[in-house]
């Protein structure tokens, strides 16, 4: 199969990685990030297109990022999404469900867009599970203009919250365990909740102090106190047991792990995958969300 390169998109930081899907992963060959510059990509909405056309250009002649197949993905509000359960049904009939259902949610916009991945299946009851999505099409309309202005060539776009999901579900150790994955990019966090290994929930906020300080440790550990209290109330038999880090630094886990550690959660760096084949040296902590991208769903 040709190379596919996923770009994420959504804050400061532009990240890119390049390979190819296989049975049961990916295999990466290169990956590269980039800082945009001030104020042209504000959470996944395009702000200032010149720059960043001009920022994306340079990032793909820089680093010889492959423009004939681009594997989009991008963070951020405009990608709306929900959790459903659905019985057996047309693919037709389906996609009515999730358009009402999204529509109902608060979901309402112009002109949308509806898709959905699938999160588990039942096989005894026939039920699926999903993560349903709606976005505008004039948000995507403007993706697909960026791309002719940069001169890459789209292949897909998918939301940010895909790729860890996919990730997750080729790493054996994390099926059966219940555990939040705390997710840095720059200023802003998102913390996904797994129950036994399946996508529960996630929420998405701005730091409000200076990442490594220890005042964004205290900040970062009351939000992962109202995630234990929101699982909580949901009355699972199941614990959250660990917070995984992704996109952070040292300083990031230094600050963090005393208040982690008060909330009685085990701190760890998001591991690697045994079927996710990375480039000498690279962790795939640090491009979850490029590299998430190409796995197939």
């Amino acid at each position: 199969m040709a190379l596919l390169t996923s770009l994420y998109l959504c804050s400061r930081t532009v990240y890119a990685a390049v390979g190819t899907p296989t049975g049961s992963g990916v295999r990466v060959v290169s990956a590269a990030q980039t800082e945009l510059p001030e104020g042209c990509l504000i959470n996944g909405v395009i702000t200032n297109e010149a720059d960043l056309t001009a920022a994306l250009k340079e990032f793909f002649t820089a680093n010889k990022l492959p423009m004939n197949r681009v594997a989009l993905i991008a963070g951020g509000s405009q990608f709306m999404h929900r959790i459903l359960t659905l019985p057996a049904m047309s693919e037709k009939k389906r996609m009515a469900v999730l358009s009402h259902e999204l529509a109902s949610g608060g979901a309402e916009v112009k002109a949308p867009l509806d898709d959905y991945m699938l999160l588990s299946r039942d096989a005894r009851t026939r039920v699926d599970t999903v993560l349903a999505t709606r976005v505008e099409q004039s948000v995507i309309a403007g993706y697909d203009a960026l791309a002719k202005a940069v001169g890459f060539k789209l292949y897909s776009i998918d939301l940010g919250l895909a790729a860890p999901i996919k990730a997750v579900r080729t790493i054996p150790d994390l099926q059966q365990k219940t555990f939040v994955l705390l997710q840095f990019d720059d200023d802003t966090i998102s913390a996904c909740l797994f129950v036994q290994g399946q996508y529960t929930y996630s929420t998405r906020s701005r730091l409000f102090n200076p990442r490594g300080s220890a005042e964004s440790g205290t900040e970062i550990a009351q939000k992962l106190s109202g995630l234990i209290q929101f699982h909580t109330t949901s009355k699972s038999e199941h614990r959250i047991e660990t917070v995984c880090f992704a996109g952070s630094t040292a300083d990031d886990l230094a600050v963090c792990r005393p208040g982690c550690e008060a909330l009685g959660l085990q701190v760890d760096r998001f591991p690697d995958s045994p079927t996710v084949k990375l480039p000498s040296g690279t962790a795939l902590a640090d491009v979850l969300y490029a590299a998430g991208n190409l796995i197939a769903r």
